[in-house]
């Protein structure tokens, strides 16, 4: 990436959720999720009210496998990516997968569907087929439910000093 792009924010302090299931975290990790409200939520038309954009949410990615989905207790999910409280989210709504140098995402059959494009490309229409993994590029912005974006990065230094 040559630098942020119209729908990115550069945030000095990002917002970390705990980790993941409440199992101990790894003290190392070299790539990020960053999740942030865009103009999808206009795309989707949802019934629900936008919360204020706000920064980026920062995720440390310690697994070579992450779930992205909600919480539910009743249920025992426990998403390393937390959607909430977008409701369009399914629990269970992709998975991403890495082998280190290249990430992949895969739609778990969820309910709205999971959406890939890249930073210059217009809001996409048309979700990725269920089960099967899409390679992601390095500019490349996954969208779920009626507002998350996520995008998968190299943690910059500070992060790993902050974040690990």
């Amino acid at each position: 990436m040559n630098g942020p792009s119209a729908d990115q924010s550069s945030a000095s302090e990002p917002v970390v959720p705990p980790f993941g299931n409440g199992s101990q975290a790894p003290e190392t990790f070299d790539w990020v999720a960053e999740m942030w409200i865009p103009a999808w939520y206009e795309a989707q038309q949802s019934p629900d009210p936008m919360p204020s954009p706000g920064l980026p949410v920062v995720i440390p990615l310690r697994s070579k496998s992450i779930l992205v989905g909600r919480i539910s207790r009743s249920r025992n999910i426990n998403p390393q990516i937390d959607c909430e409280p977008d409701s369009g989210v399914s629990r269970r709504q992709s998975q991403l997968t890495t082998d280190g140098s290249r990430w992949w995402v895969e739609d778990l059959d969820s309910a709205n569907g999971t959406f890939v494009a890249a930073a210059t490309d217009p809001i996409p229409s048309n979700p990725i087929p269920i089960g099967v993994k899409h390679e992601l590029a390095a500019d490349d912005r996954i969208y779920v439910g009626a507002w998350t974006r996520i995008v998968i990065r190299r943690a910059t230094e500070d992060e790993k000093a902050n974040l690990g």
